[in-house]
């Protein structure tokens, strides 16, 4: 059976044995042949293969594109030098213009500033910049950038041609065919008359000022941008038509370049035209009265400011005074502070104490401006002790043939004399011994004349006299040093109205037929040892015993006794020596 071939097979077989056949042995000589014709048969066909290649797949451009990357970045690291001497002349007009351009906008903002640097203007300036937070020179920038962009004009660069205009007032636009064909005129003028040596691109204006207005004129390859202008002119509105005339290139580089007449093309150019049509616009005259209002408004508001500036720094001064200030007995200032523009005074007085207002004007204080909180509160002071006696005895209410007399003696000490009944006689003993703190005034009532009345005997007045006295000496302390036994200046002169108290309730006690002792305590506190402290509190309560028996006291009545340790939070309560007063009834 025989075997079939694919017909792919029989058709290279074919195709080989029709070449032996046609060439023969000769195949050499026609690849000489072709060789030699080769460079004429791909000039013919090569650039329409690029382009049909290009136009079917885009392969061309995806392949070529990084071999000239290759070959260019080989050839600036190969010929760096002349690549430099080539881009040399092109590279310097550009810097050239760039810094012509930043040294006109330099001096223009130079100029301004040096113009109103010295002005009375530039004082109210300087403040406005102060306020808003902002630099001098930037202030002055946007006070004197007022401006408006006009007419905007496109002209073709060739033929002079007017392409497109655009106005922000039509009602005021220019005639922008004979701007255009004037600008032409003025530009060849410039030309011929001073471009001798200059190219071409450095022959034209960029600049026409008048009276009312300025021309701005951008040049580009192949049309230039023309904007009327009134005011002042930032920099940034020269940056601006530069990018718009840049845009313009970018856009209708096609038409620009095949123009002949037709502005057709040019029609949909407003987008990128009106951008540039912008403006900042001067304050008008009217305003004035405004600014006026405005700083008359301020001037209120700066002098209330001051106003209350000066009261709040006057109640400061007042509240801290008033801190400051000492205050008589009976009187302390727990807290001051400023409140609805007054100065609040928290403060706790005794009744009998000196009054607020008598306080506050005799320290030159206006009572209308302080707000005082009075809180009731008993001191416990001497002086204050001292005025509620005095006041007792002035205010006691007696009959016609009763009086009292009172009559202030040496250290706190006060003598009670008078012809009372008995009755009020124990009254007045027992308020006596109801006034807070009285066991710090000495008051010796035995020169008070008491009669009897109503079958009372003055026992009774003795007997309350007497339980005053012991509650006094009761309450006495002697404080001592830290591992100290001798009695210091201060203490002895202390123990000389305290043994004045005990020999005044030894009388009392001899007429109320009342036994009389008092435990002298000494103690210390547990700084040593034990052995030592106990000791040391016997010395002590042993030399105030001496102490009172020098002072007149009798001896049989004092009895010394040592407590040691007293583990107390207040360490100096401890190193004391403490009476206790111990009476009782004879017994008959």
């Amino acid at each position: 059976m025989t075997e079939k071939v694919p017909p792919s097979e029989l058709s290279d077989n074919s195709l080989d044995k029709v070449r032996e056949l046609l060439i023969g042995r000769d195949d050499k000589f026609v690849q000489e042949k072709l060789n030699r014709d080769a460079k004429g048969i791909v000039t013919n066909v090569v650039s329409e293969a690029l382009f049909e290649r290009e136009t079917k797949d885009g392969s061309v451009n995806k392949v070529l594109v990084p071999l000239v990357e290759k070959s260019l970045h080989r050839s600036i690291d190969a010929n760096s030098d002349k690549i430099v001497g080539t881009l040399y002349p092109l590279v310097g007009t550009l810097v050239r213009k760039a810094v012509s351009s930043f040294l006109v906008e330099f001096v223009e903002r130079t100029n301004a500033l040096i113009e109103n640097s010295l002005s009375p203007k530039s004082v109210s300036w300087r403040f406005k910049a102060w306020q808003s937070g902002v630099r001098y020179s930037e202030f002055v920038a946007s006070q004197i950038y007022q401006y408006q962009v006009q007419q905007l004009l496109v002209i073709h660069r060739e033929t002079g041609t007017l392409l497109h205009s655009i106005s922000s007032d039509p009602d005021k636009e220019k005639d922008a065919d004979l701007i255009s064909s004037m600008l032409v005129a003025i530009n060849d003028f410039v030309a011929d008359a001073f471009g001798v040596t200059s190219t071409e691109s450095e022959n034209e204006l960029g600049e026409i000022k008048t009276e009312d207005f300025t021309l701005l004129i951008k040049i580009g390859p192949q049309a230039l941008l023309v904007a009327a202008v009134t005011g002042s002119i930032p920099p940034e509105v020269r940056g601006k038509l530069q990018q718009a005339l840049e845009d313009f290139h970018q856009f209708y580089q096609q038409p620009l370049l095949t123009y002949e007449g037709d502005n057709a093309p040019f029609d949909g150019c407003e987008t990128i035209l009106s951008d540039c049509l912008i403006s900042e616009r001067k304050e008008g005259e009217g305003k004035k009265s405004n600014r006026l209002i405005g700083a008359l408004v301020l001037l209120v508001i700066f002098f209330a400011l001051a106003v209350l500036s000066f009261m709040r720094l006057s109640l400061s001064i007042l509240k801290s005074d008033l801190h400051e200030l000492p205050p008589p007995p009976g009187i302390i200032v727990t807290d001051t502070y400023v409140s609805n523009g007054n100065v609040h005074a928290k403060v706790l007085r005794d009744p009998v104490a000196t009054s607020i207002e008598q306080w506050f004007s005799d320290n030159n204080i206006d009572a209308e401006r302080v707000t005082v909180i009075e809180e009731p509160f008993v001191s416990l002071k001497p002086s204050v002790v001292e005025r509620k006696l005095e006041k007792l005895v002035s205010d006691y209410p007696l009959s016609e043939s009763e009086s009292l007399l009172i009559k202030k003696g040496d250290d706190h000490s006060f003598i009670i004399s008078g012809t009372v009944f008995t009755p009020t006689a124990i009254n007045f003993t027992q308020q006596i011994n109801a006034i807070p703190g009285i066991s710090t005034v000495n008051v010796d009532t035995t020169a008070l004349n008491v009669k009897a009345a109503y079958q009372i005997d003055n026992a009774e007045l003795q007997k309350a006299a007497l339980n005053r006295l012991v509650n006094k000496v009761s309450s006495q302390n002697v404080l001592f040093a830290t591992n100290q036994e001798a009695l210091s200046e201060v203490q002895l002169a202390k123990l000389e109205p305290l043994a004045n108290d005990i020999k005044q309730l030894l009388t009392l006690a001899d007429k109320t037929k009342t036994v009389v002792s008092i435990v002298v305590m000494g103690a210390s506190d547990n700084s040593g040892s034990s052995a030592r402290n106990r000791a040391l509190s016997q010395k002590r309560a042993e030399n105030v015993v001496n102490s009172l028996i020098s002072l007149g006291v009798e001896s049989d009545i004092l009895i010394p006794v040592s407590l040691g340790e007293l583990p107390l939070q207040k360490a100096s309560m401890g190193r004391s020596v403490m009476l206790n007063v111990l009476i009782s009834s004879e017994q008959q």
